[in-house]
């Protein structure tokens, strides 16, 4: 999935204010799960928070968005406890 797509999917299923997208990085043979930091969900803000998903897409060992049909696909060889631990960890809002 693209980041517009990422970024739009989560706005679409928003109904609050801010939200938190979070990702799956590779650090030293670690998966880290990591967040985005509050994103204002605000038609405004919708470039500003684009621009900031694709610099963390840059970062070192990115792998996916938790929110993507990727991060399905890598889900099918984990057990369902990760499975369960990853959908909590996709996208919160506040």
């Amino acid at each position: 999935m693209t980041t517009r797509e990422i970024y739009f999917k989560a706005y679409m299923l928003s109904d609050k204010q801010q939200g938190m997208l979070y990702y799956t990085q590779l650090q030293e043979g670690l998966e880290l799960v990591r967040p985005t930091g509050w994103l204002d969900m605000d038609k405004d803000w919708h470039q500003r928070n684009i621009d900031l998903l694709q610099q963390l897409e840059q970062q070192e060992g990115f792998m996916f968005w938790n929110i993507s049909s990727e991060c399905d696909v890598w889900l099918e060889q984990k057990s369902a406890k990760h499975k369960e631990v990853i959908s909590a960890l996709a996208f919160v809002q506040r």
